[in-house]
């Protein structure tokens, strides 16, 4: 079985991630330090663990959602010369919170899961005034951020799906409605307004 590698693996899914790491390498010994931030403490934690000796292969895993600069500056140094049989597996949502010289020094693995594309539950080919009225009496409590969600779910199910006029005035309209919520307009008002304007484009 080929030896473990360092590198960075882009997830969300730590766990699910760590569990496949030790079946593959199942003969390594693993540390595993996962928190939300890792600070200095964590990266001062990875060096002493990375300093311990062993004569099997040591993987070290460090799984977080940030890593702080100062971190990772401590860390920088230990990844670049690692003790001999020990490698680090860096897990992180995105790259873009790790710096240029740690990204550099390590290869990076891309095991984000494309999420599925959530739907409006409105039926968009069979849509009319009764359910427009359903829609806002679903969503009467709906707050700004999840209104303009569904206000973007709705326009792109609406773009597919061929059963309406597409012209400048609905497109404005769609953008529209993101924008007054934004501005604090009630959810309510933004979605009976471009429910209208769907029935009216409605071929």
């Amino acid at each position: 079985m080929a030896a473990p590698v360092s590198k960075i693996v882009l997830t969300d899914r730590f766990e699910t991630i760590f569990f496949e790491l030790k079946e593959h390498y199942a003969d390594a010994v693993f540390h595993r330090i996962e928190t939300d931030d890792f600070l200095i403490e964590h990266a001062r934690e990875a060096v002493d663990r990375a300093s311990l000796t062993s004569d099997r292969e040591k993987v070290i895993v460090l799984a977080a959602n940030r890593f702080t600069p100062i971190a990772q500056n401590k860390l920088l140094k230990i990844i670049e010369e690692p003790p001999s049989k020990t490698h680090f597996i860096l897990m992180t949502p995105s790259k873009s919170g790790l710096l240029a010289t740690i990204r550099s020094r390590l290869p990076i693995e891309n095991r984000i899961v494309a999420k599925e594309e959530e739907k409006s539950g409105v039926d968009l080919e069979r849509f009319d005034l009764s359910r427009l009225f359903d829609l806002l009496r679903t969503h009467r409590r709906i707050d700004a951020k999840r209104a303009a969600a569904l206000v973007e779910n709705i326009s792109k199910e609406a773009m597919r799906s061929g059963n309406y006029r597409l012209d400048e005035e609905l497109l404005e309209t769609f953008s529209q409605s993101v924008r007054l919520l934004d501005m604090g307009s009630p959810p309510n008002f933004v979605l009976a307004r471009l429910g209208l304007k769907l029935l009216e484009r409605k071929k």
